[in-house]
C-alpha cells in the first residue's frame, strides 16, 4: 500500500477523550486511510513522530478571523498554533448578507477593527463563493450575524424591526443556511445586535429549528448581569428550538467574580433539563474589542456617524460620564467596572501610544482619563481597539475546566512573517491553543492531555455536528496536529504579541503539511465546510 503521507511512532489522541495509543497515521489524499501501530507501506512523505502527540487538527470554535481571510487567507498565527478549522461570523457580525445600499454600514463596522472589506458580494452565498476563491490554508465555518441580519434591513437604529423587516431577516437567515451558514450569532453589547428585543430572536432561532441551525451568543452582559444573560441564551434556544453556545464565558470586573460558579450552574441544570447548551473560553484575564464598545448604548444609536457627533459634543459627554463613570477611576460598562490603567491601547494610527493604557495617556496628554479616551476615538473615527483586564484567574480555570466548556480563541488569524508588525493585539490571536496545551494541561495539570484535546477537536466538532472532522479515525478528514508535550507553550506575551507558538512542528489540513518545522506553507489546502 501507498501512501501520499505516513505519520510513525507517535502517540496518537484520537479527540474523543480516550487514552492515548502508539499508533501510526497513513494519509492518502485528504483522507486518513488507515490508524494502526506499525503500518507497513511505502509513503510519498514520511513524518517520524516520536516523541510526539499526534491529535486532531483543533478547531477554533470562536474566532474572528473573517475580518481578515482577504488580507490573510492563510490565517498563519492560528495554523501555527495548530488550528485546522476555523468558526466565524461571531458575536453578531459576518461580512454577509449585505442588503441593497448598505454595504457602507457593513465597512464602516468592520473598520472599528481595522479592516478593510472589499465588498462586492450582497447575498451569504455569494460571499461564501469569495471565501472559496481567496483560497484559505484553513478550513471555515460561517455563520451570520444577527448584526448583519438587522443592518441589511433595519440598519443602525435602535428600534423593533416591523413587521415586514423582520420577515426580511428570516428571509435572509433562511438564504444563508441554504447557502452554508451553520447558524447565526449575537453580540447582544454590540450595536445594532444589542438593539434586539429577547422575543425578536426567539423567533429567528424558531425560523431555522427545522434546517439543523445554531445559535451562538455573545450574551447581554458577562458582568452584573452575568446570570440573567445566561439564562436569556439558555430560554433563547429552549424556546427556539435549538442548540446554544455561549461565546468565551466570563464574570467580567472584580466585584463580579463570585459569579462565575453560579453561571456555570446554569449550563448543568439547563443541560440536566435537556437542552443542549455548550460555551466556549479564551485561557487569558483579559479580552479585545473596539474602544468604542466603551461607550454607552445611546451613543451607537444610528451608526458610526451619530456615534462620532455625540463624541464631539460636551453635553453628551458629560452625559455618558454621569452613567458610566465611578468615583473617577473605573469606567463602568455591560462588562464591568475596569481601571483606566485596565484598558490598554492595541491597535489605531499612532504606532507611539499602542500598548499604552488609558491612565498613561492621561497622564500624557494633561486631561481627565475618560475625555483622553473621547478623543482618541473621535480622532481615530472609532477605529481604535483595546485589550481590557477584568478577569480573575481562578475563573479562567473554572470555566476551562468545565466538562462542557470548550475552547475558542476570539481572536483573527494574522501573518506574522517578517517583522516588525503593526500594534500591540491581544496575544490569543498566537498562543490560544498552545496556552492550553502547556499552562494549563503540562504546568497546572487542571486536566489530562486527552481531556485538553478533547476540548479542542472532538468537543466542538460534535457541536458542529462534524461526521467527518474532530477524530483521528480511518476514512475522515486529514486535519491533524503534532505537538511535542514536553515543549509545547505560547510565546505571545502582551508587550510582544508577534510571536509564533513552539513545541507544534507539523500541522496538517485536508492531508497537506502547512506547518513543516519552521516552514510555513500558505497554500490553500483549506475549505469554506458545509453543514453534513
Amino acid at each position: 500500500m501507498a501512501w501520499s503521507l505516513l505519520i510513525r511512532n507517535g502517540t496518537v489522541l484520537d479527540g474523543s477523550g480516550a487514552p492515548g495509543e502508539g499508533n501510526d497515521v497513513a494519509v492518502e489524499g485528504d483522507r486518513i486511510a488507515d490508524v494502526a501501530p506499525g503500518l507497513a507501506g511505502a509513503a510519498a512523505r514520511v513524518i517520524d513522530a516520536s516523541g510526539l502527540m499526534v491529535a486532531p487538527g483543533f478547531i477554533d470554535i470562536h474566532s474572528h478571523s473573517d475580518l481578515f481571510y482577504h488580507a490573510c487567507p492563510s490565517a498563519e498565527s492560528k495554523v501555527r498554533q495548530g488550528v485546522t478549522t476555523e468558526v466565524v461570523g461571531m458575536c453578531s457580525f459576518s461580512p454577509a448578507p449585505v442588503g441593497p445600499g448598505r454595504a457602507e454600514l457593513v465597512k464602516a463596522w468592520a473598520g472599528g477593527i481595522g479592516s478593510r472589506l472589499p465588498i462586492a458580494w450582497e447575498s451569504f452565498g455569494q460571499y461564501l463563493e469569495h471565501l472559496r476563491r481567496l483560497g484559505p490554508s484553513v478550513n471555515i465555518v460561517q455563520f451570520v450575524g444577527q448584526g448583519a441580519l438587522r443592518l441589511a434591513t433595519v440598519g443602525p437604529d435602535n428600534r423593533p424591526p416591523t413587521a415586514a423587516e423582520h420577515a426580511a431577516m428570516e428571509r435572509y437567515l433562511a438564504e444563508a443556511l441554504e447557502a452554508g451558514a451553520f447558524g447565526f450569532s449575537t453580540g447582544l453589547v454590540y450595536p445594532p445586535s444589542l438593539y434586539a428585543f429577547t422575543e425578536e430572536l426567539i423567533a429567528l432561532a424558531r425560523s431555522m429549528a427545522r434546517r439543523g441551525g445554531l445559535y451562538f451568543s455573545h450574551i447581554r452582559g458577562e458582568a452584573a448581569m452575568l446570570e440573567d444573560a445566561i439564562a436569556e441564551a439558555i430560554r433563547i434556544g429552549e424556546e427556539g428550538g435549538v442548540p446554544v453556545q455561549i461565546a468565551h464565558i466570563k464574570a467580567a470586573g472584580r466585584e463580579n467574580w463570585g459569579r462565575m460558579e453560579r453561571a456555570l450552574r446554569l449550563v448543568d441544570e439547563a443541560r440536566a433539563r435537556g437542552v443542549e447548551v455548550t460555551a466556549d473560553v479564551y485561557p487569558y484575564t483579559a479580552g479585545s474589542t473596539k474602544m468604542d464598545n466603551l461607550m454607552p448604548s445611546w451613543m451607537h444609536d444610528g451608526g458610526i456617524p451619530r456615534l462620532l457627533g455625540r463624541l464631539a459634543d460636551s453635553e453628551a459627554r458629560r452625559r455618558a460620564m454621569e452613567e458610566c463613570l465611578v468615583d473617577g477611576e473605573r469606567w463602568l460598562t455591560l462588562s464591568g467596572a475596569t481601571g483606566w490603567d485596565e484598558i490598554v491601547i492595541a491597535t489605531c494610527s499612532r504606532p507611539e501610544i499602542e500598548g499604552m493604557s488609558l491612565a498613561a495617556l492621561a497622564r500624557q496628554s494633561g486631561k481627565p482619563p475618560a475625555e483622553a479616551m473621547f478623543d482618541l476615538i473621535l480622532s481615530e473615527r472609532a477605529s481604535v481597539s483595546m485589550v481590557l483586564f477584568s478577569q480573575s484567574e481562578d475563573n479562567v480555570a473554572k470555566a476551562l475546566g468545565h466538562p462542557h466548556v470548550m475552547v475558542g480563541s476570539d481572536s483573527l488569524g494574522l501573518s506574522a512573517g517578517p517583522g516588525p508588525h503593526p500594534g500591540k493585539p491581544h496575544p490569543r490571536m498566537y498562543g490560544t491553543f498552545p496556552r492550553v496545551l502547556g499552562r494549563y494541561c503540562r504546568e497546572q495539570r487542571l486536566f489530562s492531555w486527552e481531556t485538553a484535546v478533547h476540548k479542542m477537536t472532538g468537543m466542538p466538532a460534535a457541536k458542529l455536528r462534524f461526521k467527518d472532522r474532530g477524530l483521528v479515525r480511518k476514512g475522515f478528514a486529514a486535519d491533524l496536529t503534532l505537538f511535542d508535550p514536553a515543549t509545547v507553550r505560547d510565546e505571545a506575551t502582551y508587550p510582544d504579541p508577534h510571536r509564533h507558538p513552539t513545541g507544534i512542528p507539523y500541522v496538517v489540513v485536508n492531508g497537506q503539511v502547512v506547518v513543516d518545522g519552521p516552514r510555513f506553507n500558505a497554500v490553500p489546502a483549506g475549505r469554506v465546510l458545509t453543514p453534513a
